[in-house]
């Protein structure tokens, strides 16, 4: 349903079938490289925040069992996202302007924040895109 909603552009459906992806899907340290590789490819951010989650709650057996070479290099930024959310990075705290720290605050918030974010701001809910996608329309409307 996902790949149909995209294929065909009709946005609401697919996020609505990418929650209930989300929700229906047992995240198992055998299946989290190809969900990961399916959401990056359909651009689920839902789906790829709930696996980067996984992930960093499982990182030392994740570390131990799950091979990344197949997984593209920009998804470190979700990952980092992810840890940073659980507070496992540390944070500048030097940085005082107040653009940057709007930037890192969206760069932490889960996707559904963000787009929850976006509807304040009465912009379209139905923005299907990366991570990087909503921040940006966030920002453009600050």
């Amino acid at each position: 349903l996902i790949h149909a909603a995209d294929k065909y552009g009709v946005t609401n459906l697919k996020l609505e079938a990418e929650v209930w992806y989300v929700q229906s899907t047992k995240i198992t340290i055998e299946n989290v490289i190809d969900n990961l590789l399916y959401a990056d490819a359909m651009n689920c951010a839902l789906l790829k925040e709930a696996l980067m989650d996984f992930m960093v709650e499982k990182k030392v057996e994740v570390m131990q069992r799950v091979s990344f070479d197949d997984v593209p290099g920009h998804i470190c930024k979700d990952l980092l996202a992810a840890m940073a959310r659980r507070g496992d990075v540390s944070s500048d705290d030097d940085d005082d302007e107040e653009e940057e720290d709007m930037e890192k605050n969206y760069s932490k918030m889960r996707i559904g924040d963000l787009r929850q974010k976006l509807d304040e701001k009465g912009l379209s809910l139905d923005i299907d895109g990366s991570r990087e996608a909503l921040i940006s329309t966030l920002k453009e409307h600050s």
